[in-house]
C-alpha cells in the first residue's frame, strides 16, 4: 500500500481550519439555535427545590368555643361582685373560637409555663399558628353556655378549683376546674396572659390577666374576676394559652364613677321609700297599732360603681307618742330591691351614720332607754354584714315610755321576726 504524502504546507492549513472552526463554534451569536436546541424551548424549566417547610409545633388539645352570648362580667343581683372592675352583666355576642384546653405548653402532663412577659408569650402562640386570648373569649370559655358564675356553676365549691402558690404540678392535676365547654384548669394554677388592655380606668400601660385563684378563692375564681398586670411582668404565677381564629374585638370598658362615701338626702323621695318599703317583711309592713315609713336616707358609697341605700325605718304608733326604728340597708338593682342587712331588734333611737378612713364600714349610734351603743355594717364584694351589741340581738321587743301624762302605764311594741 503506497503512502501519501502532503506537502508541507497542508499541515498548517489543516491547523488554521481545525482553528476557525472552533473560534466559529466558541463564539457564534447566541440567538442562534441549533435543531436540537430549538426542540427543547418548549420543555419545562429546571424545577429549584424550595426550603423545607418549618413545621409548626403540634397546639396540643383545643376546643371550639360556638358563636353565642356571653353575660360580660356580674349582673347586679349576683354576690360577690366587684363594681369597680366588672361589667354589670352586659350581653355581647362573640363568634366561633379555639382555645388551648390547658394552659401552654397545653400538654395535661406537664405544668404550665410560666416566667414569661406578655410580648413572649404572643410569640409562642404565633408558633403554633394561633395567639394570645382576650379575656372576654377567656370568660366565656370559662361560664359555658350558660353563663355560669364559677366554671362548674353558680355555688362556689372549695374542692374545684384549688391549687398551690408554692409548686405547680401537671396541668392535669387542675382539670377539675373545668367549665361545661371542657376548657380545664383555669383556676387553681396560674394567672394567663390576654392580649387585651386593663381598661378599667387609672394608669394607662397594663394589661389584663385571667384565672389565678391561689387566695380567696369565692371571688377570686369567679369567671368574672381579673387583674392588672405590666406586661413586661415575668412571675412564677403568671402563664398563659392560646386561642385560635379571627379575634373578637368585644373589650371591658369601666367608667369609674368616685362619689362621696356617704351622702345624705335632702328629705325622703316617695316613690324610693314607697319602693324600699315594699321589699321589708311582711311583718315590718304592717305593725299593728302603728304606721311604719322610711323617714331618712343615705346614699352609701362603699366602693366605685356601687351604690348602697341607708334607710331609717320608723313606726310610730296610732295616736300616741311610742316610736321605734330600725336602720336597714337596701341595693337597688334595675327593677328590684334587695334588703341586704339590718338589725334583729327594734331600736329607741338612731343616730346618722358616719363613716371613716374606710369607706366600706359604717357606724350608727344606737340606743334604748336602758342601753346604747354602736351599730357598724361592712361592705364585702356586694355582701353587707351586721356588727350590733348582745343587747340588740337578744331583744326583739322594746318597751317604750309611756305617755308621762299617763303614770304607771307602758306601751309593749310588737316584736319584729329574727332574721
Amino acid at each position: 500500500m503506497q503512502t501519501r504524502r502532503y506537502p508541507a504546507v497542508v499541515a498548517p492549513f489543516v491547523g488554521m481550519t481545525l482553528l476557525t472552526t472552533a473560534l466559529v463554534g466558541c463564539c457564534k451569536n447566541p440567538m442562534e439555535q441549533t435543531k436540537e436546541e430549538a426542540a427543547d424551548v418548549g420543555a419545562a424549566p429546571a424545577t429549584v427545590s424550595a426550603p423545607p417547610a418549618v413545621a409548626q409545633e403540634d397546639p396540643g388539645p383545643m376546643v371550639t368555643i360556638p358563636a353565642g352570648t356571653l353575660v360580660a362580667g356580674t349582673p347586679c343581683q349576683r354576690i360577690p361582685r366587684i363594681t369597680n372592675e366588672e361589667l354589670e352583666g352586659i350581653n355581647l355576642h362573640l363568634h366561633e373560637f379555639t382555645i388551648d384546653a390547658y394552659p401552654y405548653p397545653n400538654d395535661p402532663a406537664q405544668p404550665p409555663r410560666t416566667g414569661v412577659t406578655r410580648d413572649q408569650a404572643q410569640a409562642l402562640c404565633a408558633a403554633r399558628g394561633r395567639r394570645l386570648c382576650t379575656e372576654l373569649e377567656w370568660e366565656r370559655a370559662c361560664k359555658g353556655p350558660s353563663n355560669h358564675t364559677y366554671p362548674y356553676g353558680d355555688t362556689f365549691s372549695a374542692s374545684k378549683c384549688t391549687g398551690s402558690t408554692t409548686l405547680l404540678r401537671a396541668s392535669e392535676q387542675y382539670a377539675a376546674c373545668s367549665s361545661a365547654y371542657g376548657v380545664k384548669a383555669l383556676y387553681g394554677a396560674v394567672w394567663e396572659w390576654t392580649v387585651s388592655e386593663w381598661g378599667r380606668g387609672g394608669p394607662g400601660g397594663l394589661a389584663a390577666v385571667r384565672g389565678g385563684g391561689h387566695t380567696n378563692p369565692s371571688v377570686r375564681t369567679r369567671c368574672a374576676n381579673g387583674q392588672s398586670r405590666s406586661p413586661s411582668e415575668t412571675s412564677a404565677d403568671l402563664g398563659f394559652r392560646c386561642c385560635g381564629g379571627p379575634i373578637n374585638p368585644a373589650t371591658v370598658q369601666l367608667s369609674l364613677d368616685k362619689r362621696e362615701p356617704l351622702v345624705a338626702d335632702v328629705g325622703v323621695d316617695p316613690s324610693l321609700a314607697s319602693r324600699l318599703m315594699a321589699s321589708l317583711p311582711q311583718d315590718m309592713r304592717k305593725v299593728d297599732g302603728f304606721t311604719p315609713d322610711i323617714d331618712r336616707t343615705w346614699r352609701w358609697h362603699p366602693r366605685d360603681n356601687e351604690e348602697m341605700i341607708v334607710a331609717r325605718y320608723r313606726a310610730r304608733q296610732d295616736g300616741g307618742r311610742g316610736v321605734f326604728f330600725h336602720p336597714v340597708i337596701f341595693h337597688l338593682c334595675g327593677n328590684s330591691t334587695v334588703r341586704s342587712a339590718k338589725l334583729r331588734g327594734p331600736i329607741a333611737k338612731v343616730f346618722d351614720p358616719t363613716v371613716g378612713t374606710d369607706p366600706q364600714r359604717i357606724t350608727l349610734r344606737v340606743e334604748t332607754e336602758t342601753n346604747q351603743g354602736e351599730v357598724s355594717f361592712t361592705y364585702s364584694y356586694g355582701n353587707v354584714t351586721v356588727q350590733q351589741p348582745e343587747w340588740v340581738k337578744q331583744g326583739n321587743r322594746l318597751d317604750v315610755g309611756a305617755d308621762p301624762r299617763i303614770p304607771g302605764v307602758r306601751i309593749r311594741l310588737p316584736g319584729i321576726k329574727r332574721q
